[in-house]
Parts: structure tokens; sequence; C-alpha cells
């Protein structure tokens, strides 16, 4: 029995598949159409792996969520069975990992963006790989339309709007006030001199 094991690499993340060729769906002998095992290594993180079913909803999430992050939309996204789950940390990403077995808290690993491209980076590498022939479950690559976008940006976009009307208005005022305003005497005394000097020309 033939068993074949594939691995992708970036700076932060190595991603390793092992799998043997389907013979009933016709793959070639260097081809993977049955996953035996997979590992996901994250540099500062336990090392990852489970079974096709977990691989495919850790893709699903992080694939939707950078889809989102690139539009503009910071939001959560989870999976169907709440087994992995994304979103943002502050400047980084938090990345939730529910165990399907009992008594096993949850992992978080927090990825800056740099570490985060490098997961994507593998992903994307395995799901266009010809030398796999597995399908998975992954939503269409649709791009996002306007309205959806505005929808899901505009309030934050308004807010921060708001934020800088009101600094304006806080420095403008500021301003107006160091102005120097001239003294009334001083106003008399202009209009005296122009009266004199109008006296004379007479």
């Amino acid at each position: 029995m033939i068993n074949l094991s594939y691995r992708f690499e970036q700076n932060s993340c190595s991603l390793q598949l092992a799998g043997m060729p389907d013979v009933s769906n016709g793959d070639s002998i260097d081809t993977i159409g049955i996953l035996s095992s997979w590992t996901l290594k994250i540099i500062g993180f336990p090392l990852l792996e489970g079974e096709k079913e977990h691989l495919d909803n850790l893709m699903q999430v992080v694939l939707q969520y950078s889809r989102l992050y690139i539009s503009g939309i910071r939001k959560k996204v989870v999976s169907s069975k709440n087994v992995v789950a994304i979103f943002p940390f502050g400047k980084k990403h938090k990345l939730l990992l529910n165990s399907t077995r009992d008594g096993v808290k949850p992992l978080e690993i927090i990825l800056d963006d740099s570490e985060f491209s490098d997961l994507i980076r593998c992903f994307d590498l395995l799901r266009y790989d010809s030398r796999f022939n597995i399908n998975w479950e992954k939503d269409k690559d649709i791009p996002f339309t306007k309205r959806y976008i505005n929808q899901n940006s505009s309030k934050s976009k308004r807010n921060i709007n708001i934020i800088y009307a009101f600094i304006v208005f806080i420095a403008t005022g500021s301003l107006l006030l160091l102005v120097p305003i001239k003294n009334n005497n001083e106003l008399k005394m202009n209009n005296n001199k122009s009266t004199d000097i109008s006296e004379i020309n007479k």
C-alpha cells in the first residue's frame, strides 16, 4: 500500500498531510485521495492534529475570516459545529479551537498579521495542489457585494467620523479663544483721530 506525505512550509507555520491514492477514483500513485492524518505546527504553540473534518473546519473559518478582514469587515467567524472560531483581538487575531473530547480545554492561538498570512498561504497551497484529489468543504470564493460591505463596516466608519468631527470642533474652538480682541478704548482713540483729520481738511 502506498503511503504519501506532503508538507507546506512558511516562515511561522508548517502543514503536513499524509494519505494514499484512492484507486477506486482513478488516482495516480503520487496523488492523495484518502487523507489519513494531518498536522499543523505554528511556532510557539502546541502541535495541531485531527481528522479531515477538523481540517475542513479550520480552513473554512480561517479563509472566510481573511476575506472579510481584507474587505474591511472585522467580525467573528465560527464553524458549523463550533469547533473552530476566529475573531479580531486588538491588532492581532485570536484562533479558538474546541476539542471534541470531553474535559479538554479550548486552545487559544494568537496570531499577528504575518503569522496569519503564513497560515493562509499554507491553506491556499493545499487547496490548489494537484497532488491532492480531495473534496474540501469550503465556501465558494464569491466576492462580497458593496451593499454587504457597507452594511457591515459603515457603523465603525460612522463612529470614527463622529470622533474626527468632535476633535476638529474642539481644536477650532481652542484656536478662536487664542485670537486677541481689541480694547474698546483703542477703538475710541481711533475714532477721535479720524475726526480731527476731517476737521483739518475743512
